[in-house]
């Protein structure tokens, strides 16, 4: 690094805390751990619930895949902060400051390279399922063949991938000391301030606000077609939608509430870069902000899980049905161990 470059360098990385406060870790454990949870229900009404089995739930499940292992990588990540060593954490920082071609640990590259791919493979899948309804509800008819569904994996898993084993070539994976992320792991902080825009740019927020506004467009382009044809949502088998499927189009509303902070975030490290003299003006923001992005960029599956599985009235009773009827048939056979 040349002298005005380390210099930038320590600028970016001295305005944030170098240990993050233990709210962080907490919002991120609690966050991370309940959208866990949201996408095993998600899983499993779609394996037992008979009204879920529909190709717009099946890509709620594509999509919950994603959002599940950005959870765990999250989780990881902030797994792999708090039992860290603070000596060492401390050293590397300086290390990695004098040189940052140093090999960041395998546990922080490996989950930077699964949030990174996870993250942009969630923005792809919820950009194809808004595609799918509106489609779907123009044609009032199953829009999404199997070539279609070739093209979804293809986009939706292929690009993230690609862009992923580019940062990965470039070596720009690996420990961001939280300068536009939780405590986990994402975009080398040590490199120039200019290259990690980029790659933040590249493997995330860029794609983050183009998915922004083209959500923003389905949704209007929808409710404009529902209101001209004064029409909503049908229990038709022909065009595989159901009334409760209009909530999939509040997706737009869910992603832009959780990721937005994140993008803000993203906007003060852009700003940091241009004005060195907002680096201690924007340092007690910034860390409020960090809080909020600890929960969001988390949640989306736990989210989806209170949207698609406890607002949908068909699949919530069925489930509860399930629930109680599996109890039922449990009850005679404790009754008859109790007997024994």
């Amino acid at each position: 690094m040349s002298a005005n470059n380390s210099s930038d360098w320590k600028n970016q990385t001295d305005s944030y805390q170098r240990s993050l406060p233990p709210t962080v870790l907490l919002c991120t454990f609690v966050s991370s751990s309940l959208s866990v949870i949201g996408a095993v229900v998600i899983f499993v009404t779609y394996c037992i619930v008979t009204v879920a089995k529909n190709q717009t739930r099946r890509l709620l499940v594509y999509l919950t895949i994603a959002d599940l292992l950005n959870a765990l990588g999250n989780l990881v990540g902030a797994l792999h902060y708090a039992v860290r060593d603070e000596s060492t954490y401390m050293n590397k920082l300086y290390n990695m400051s004098l040189d940052c071609d140093l090999r960041d640990d395998q546990i922080c590259i490996m989950q930077s390279c699964v949030s990174t791919f996870a993250s942009l493979a969630s923005f792809f899948w919820v950009n194809i399922i808004m595609i799918h309804i509106l489609m779907t509800l123009i044609h009032q008819r199953e829009w999404s063949n199997l070539r279609n569904k070739v093209i979804y994996h293809l986009i939706a898993w292929g690009v993230p991938l690609v862009i992923t084993l580019v940062a990965i070539f470039f070596n720009a994976l690996g420990e961001d000391f939280s300068i536009s992320s939780g405590p986990w792991c994402w975009i080398k902080g040590c490199l120039e301030p200019q290259q990690v825009i980029f790659w933040m740019t590249f493997t995330r927020t860029g794609w983050e606000i183009l998915t922004y506004f083209l959500t923003m467009a389905f949704y209007i382009i929808m409710k404009f077609y529902m209101v001209k044809t004064s029409m909503r949502f049908k229990d038709q088998s022909h065009n595989n939608l159901r009334k409760e499927d209009e909530l999939y189009i509040m997706i737009f509303f869910v992603i832009v509430i959780l990721r937005v902070v994140g993008t803000v975030r993203y906007g003060i490290a852009i700003s940091k870069t241009i004005n060195r003299s907002l680096y201690e003006k924007f340092s007690s923001t910034d860390m409020v902000l960090l809080h909020i992005q600890s929960v969001g960029d988390s949640a989306q599956a736990f989210c989806n899980c209170i949207l698609f599985c406890i607002r949908d009235t068909e699949v919530r009773r069925e489930l509860w049905n399930r629930i109680r009827r599996s109890r039922w048939e449990r009850q005679p056979l404790f009754t008859e161990l109790m007997e024994l």
